[in-house]
């Protein structure tokens, strides 16, 4: 049965092509903004059914999903990729640990939408970084916006048991491209957080780290998130108040 997809299907189609795996409530804050989620299930249940899109239970536990039911995970057809252009994946999207990587970096992205929509910050900005498709981006997206009258500029590496040096390079190498101000690393828990920090004390850009879990971001949002510096200084990198953004000093967080 043929249907005539809307503007919005093509929305959808090139969300998931731009982060490969995505749920139904990432894809209903990425279509719809700062604005009212949208209601997609029915949608997302057609297209299904029509073969434009593929869906799978996720297998693993993810540190940030609260319901007992595990989440439907929904990757692109080669009919609907081929509609936006995209690129067959070479990566196994049906890998656990792959599908879960890959939510976390899209969960963080709804997580900056919602702050946006509670007004805790404005102007938000988010550039997904993509491989060659054969291996996962060390740091998987870059983030600007506005709080308090000043620019953040962040790159976010998601901490998926990445060997400590790896994520030093790549944090050196954001640092020094000079496109973003800080590194933002994001754990699974506090034990895989503690470990990078005590990796990364001696880092030449140790002051430009920060750290929180998924937890803690799912739960209080990333304004409001107890981030963290290097050895474990709170570290008010996105500050509730213009005094407490101006006492904290990067160049003392790891004195």
């Amino acid at each position: 049965m043929a249907i005539q997809l809307s503007e919005r299907d093509m929305m959808i189609f090139k969300f998931i092509e731009e982060h490969q795996v995505l749920l139904e409530k990432h894809i209903a804050w990425f279509i719809s903004c700062d604005e009212k989620p949208v209601l997609i299930r029915d949608r997302l249940r057609k297209l299904f059914y029509l073969d434009y899109l593929l869906c799978q239970r996720h297998a693993g536990k993810l540190p940030w999903w609260t319901t007992p039911t595990k989440p439907l995970v929904y990757t692109l057809s080669g009919m609907a990729r081929g509609m936006v252009d995209g690129a067959e994946c070479q990566m196994d999207l049906t890998d656990t640990d792959i599908q879960r990587h890959l939510l976390e970096v899209a969960n963080l992205r709804m997580i900056f939408l919602m702050d946006q929509k509670s007004g805790l910050i404005s102007d938000f900005r988010w550039n997904t970084n993509r491989t060659d498709d054969s291996r996962l981006a060390l740091v998987p997206a870059t983030v600007t916006f506005s709080r308090n009258g000043s620019t953040h500029r962040a790159a976010l590496i998601n901490n998926f048991g990445i060997a400590p040096d790896k994520v030093r390079d790549a944090s050196e190498l954001a640092i020094a491209q000079g496109d973003v101000d800080m590194v933002w690393i994001i754990s699974s828990d506090d034990i895989q957080q503690e470990k990078m920090q005590k990796a990364l004390l001696d880092s030449p850009v140790a002051n430009r780290l920060a750290f929180a879990t998924h937890q803690e971001i799912y739960k209080a949002g990333v304004v409001k998130s107890k981030w963290q510096s290097v050895n474990k200084i709170y570290a008010p990198v996105i500050a509730e108040s213009v005094v407490e953004s101006i006492n904290w000093n990067p160049t003392l967080a790891t004195a």
